[in-house]
């Protein structure tokens, strides 16, 4: 039968098993603009920004170094192209010998990166000068950080190292740091606990490149500044022996392979090796007995084996292992979603998958062999299915992605359904983010009631809630959901009681007082406004009158959208019971909308505004809270919305526009509640105090009525636009 030549399953480093040494940089070039990797797995770097190559200033790294790389601190890095390091929750270890410039330990540089900037999805391995130690080594994530013990930004030559194995509970506390070959910390130890420490789940995102000297986000100024030598990235948490090995030297066995992952019972497949020539014993079991001074050697396996190879070199022994398959179809190790399951109609949605073993592979049927990223768009709800097959048979795996309606939020909070009481925690009912772990915490008050309302959809709501966003742990958006998505257009949603028109409040609000986000209500007056700079030019607040609308005690539908510019001004807009209300322009770049301050949910006083904002406490109601990344909501979408909330108990909802040309004047039909009195105003811009008064007061005796505006000419060279909205006539 025929073998299947792939890249060997598994390779392990000393006193380790399972552990591949993934990437090697040893920076030996000397010259030049290639950064070589000798693992042999071709994750070749490129020098960038002029960093130079130094012979003269050299780490002690065991076996020698003949050169180093100097960066600037400015713009210098290596860029490992095509390759985004370990992703998921893959065990990980980073090695490197590192020496900064300045003797300082007010430094902020980048060891190496990778990941996106979101919420557990960041993997970056630096030296800080913030929690803990300053001058320490830092392994962090998006939301959570784990800081050493030992300063190392004393401009001398240190081995630094990060190891973290994923318990079943993955977490950045499950990190370890190394110093000089000596474990710095490690959470729960007696010894060495981290200096500083935050929880974050660690769910690394295949995205942005390895950056060795540099964060991988841009204008993060992390740029490392000193010498770098000797990087290197394995797949598995190195143990305590195999770090000090790397540091201080003595490491018999330093990779081990197989030419087959999977072959026909007794055929030939390679097994090769990297030792120490200084090796006092070099042996592999399973029968093959002594290979000292060899580098391969020839097996025929006839069923599943592990071969392991044990080195000792100076009283240390070491050892590695490799596993070879027998007649068996293809393994599929992992096939993920990258990101949420449950995405937005016309989403593109990345598949991962681990595969080994197979000659083919396809999804649905459709041939995508040699592929581990692969891309769908997403329609509907669907199960993809994998395929891998080899001579042996074939393997199966399924995720199924669930499809949500173009016009759904990304993250849902809704009343509807939780229990009457305090909630502690309000999780979103929709979340198709990155970050499955946002939430909202209470802070100051929440209590879950139900009741009869003017919405038919609305039986449930949050009485005086006082929430702070929890997305590891207190963030803004910013910090949830990561800054790329604070520069795209947004739509928020807001269902709210005021409960009496007396006082001011937030109802919501993220990212600060210089970009920032945030729904206000003072006295009547609603207002929604968000700010790029804490200027006139880049603020825009749209707003209207509540009271002029309806009773303090009846629930308002409120969606505020914001038009995002990167070079220009912006345009917000703020709709009221499906109406548009008011909508302004930015006069400066309106280009973000959160700052990275906390969000919270019915308080704060961290809101957009050119003057000190001091809210009293809020003791009205929220229903619904609700994000939408990146889109804007138009009128019917938002109109829609307000209709299947409110259902037969709104009142209010302008229905039609009629003209008639001959008798020069307007039919407009709106909802209404038999015995209540009704007004109608116009406006030529939606400003807030530019409502002029057509009719005062009209008692209805139905479900809808129909009131005449005389007088009208159209088209009205001096009114090309107007807009007209319902409100309590007076009794």
């Amino acid at each position: 039968m025929k073998s299947i030549v792939l890249c060997s399953l598994v390779f392990v480093l000393p006193l380790l098993s399972n552990a591949k040494l993934v990437a090697h940089w040893t920076l030996e070039e000397g010259s030049g603009n290639l950064a070589g990797d000798v693992s042999g797995s071709g994750y070749d770097g490129t020098v960038i920004g002029g960093a130079t190559w130094t012979s003269s200033d050299l780490p002690p790294v065991p076996g020698g170094t003949t050169s180093a790389l100097e960066f600037d601190g400015i713009d210098d890095q290596i860029d490992i192209i095509g390759y985004q390091g370990i992703s998921g929750t893959g065990d990980r270890s980073i090695t490197a010998w590192i020496k900064t410039g300045v003797n300082s330990t007010a430094l902020n540089k980048a060891i190496a990166s990778w990941g996106a900037n979101l919420g557990t999805q960041k993997w970056t391995f630096r030296v800080q000068d913030g929690f803990g130690v300053k001058g320490a080594i830092r392994i962090e994530a998006n939301g959570g950080y784990f800081i050493g013990n030992t300063v190392v930004t004393d401009a001398q030559w240190h081995h630094v190292a990060v190891t973290w194995a994923n318990d079943g509970t993955p977490d950045i506390l499950d990190a370890k740091l190394y110093v000089d070959g000596v474990l710095d910390a490690e959470f729960g130890s007696l010894d060495v606990p981290p200096s500083a420490s935050q929880s974050v789940a660690i769910n690394t995102a295949v995205s942005a490149d390895v950056r060795i000297g540099q964060d991988f986000q841009v204008n993060t100024n992390h740029n490392w500044d000193g010498l770098i030598d000797d990087v290197r990235i394995y797949d598995e948490a190195l143990d305590a022996n195999a770090i000090a090995a790397i540091a201080l030297g003595g490491q018999p066995v330093t990779q081990f392979t197989a030419s087959a992952e999977i072959v026909a019972s007794g055929s030939p497949v390679t097994l090769s090796w990297e030792a120490d020539p200084a090796n006092e014993s070099l042996s592999i079991d399973q029968e093959v007995g002594d290979v000292l001074g060899l580098d391969m050697i020839t097996v025929n396996p006839t069923v599943d084996t592990t071969y392991t190879i044990t080195g000792s070199l100076g009283g240390v022994s070491g050892q590695a292992q490799v596993t070879v398959l027998v007649n068996q179809a293809p393994v599929i190790e992992t096939y993920t979603i990258i990101g949420s399951d449950e995405v937005i109609e016309g989403t593109t949605v990345t598949l991962f998958a681990d595969v080994f073993g197979e000659t083919s592979l396809t999804l649905n049927g459709e041939d995508v062999t040699g592929q581990d990223l692969m891309e769908v768009v997403a329609q509907q709800t669907t199960t993809y299915t994998l395929s891998a097959t080899n001579s042996f048979g074939t393997s199966t795996a399924e995720v199924t992605i669930a499809v949500l309606a173009a016009d759904s939020p990304d993250l849902e909070w809704v009343a509807e359904g939780l229990s009457e009481g305090l909630l502690e925690q309000w999780d979103p009912r929709t979340n198709t983010t990155p970050n499955s772990a946002i939430t909202f915490i209470n802070n100051t008050g929440g209590t879950v009631q139900t009741g009869a309302t003017n919405f038919a959809g609305v039986s449930s709501w949050i009485n005086s809630p006082g929430f702070n966003l929890s997305s590891n742990p207190l963030d803004s958006w910013q910090d949830g959901l990561g800054d790329v998505v604070t520069k795209q257009d947004v739509s928020w949603e807001i269902v709210v009681r005021p409960g009496n028109y007396t006082g001011k409040h937030t109802l919501f609000n993220t990212g600060g007082n210089g970009d920032g986000t945030a729904f206000v209500l003072t006295d009547g007056i609603l207002d929604f406004r968000v700010q790029t700079a804490n200027n006139d030019d880049q603020r825009v607040i749209v707003s209207t009158d509540l009271s002029a609308l309806g009773l303090a005690t009846e629930f308002f539908h409120a969606v505020a959208t914001v038009d995002v510019e990167s070079a220009g001004p912006g345009k917000v807009s703020l709709y009221v019971n499906g109406q548009l209300v008011d909508s302004a322009s930015s006069v400066g770049i309106l280009d973000d909308w959160d700052g990275g301050d906390l969000a919270e949910l019915g308080k704060g006083n961290n809101v957009p505004t050119s003057t000190a904002f001091a809210p009293d406490f809020f003791d009205g109601d929220i229903a619904l809270f609700s994000y939408y990344e990146g889109r804007i909501l138009d009128d019917s979408q938002i109109a829609g919305k307000f209709s299947d909330l409110s259902g037969s108990g709104a009142d209010k909802v302008i229905t039609d526009i009629s003209y008639d040309s001959n008798e020069g004047q307007l039919r407009i039909t709106f909802t209404s509640i038999p015995g209540r009195s009704y007004g109608l105003e116009s406006s030529a811009d939606l400003s807030a105090n530019n409502w002029l008064e057509e009719l005062d007061s009209e008692l209805a005796t139905g479900p809808e009525t129909t009131v005449v505006v005389p007088g009208v000419t159209l088209p009205d060279p001096d009114r090309p636009k107007r807009f007209y909205r319902v409100i309590n006539g007076i009794e």
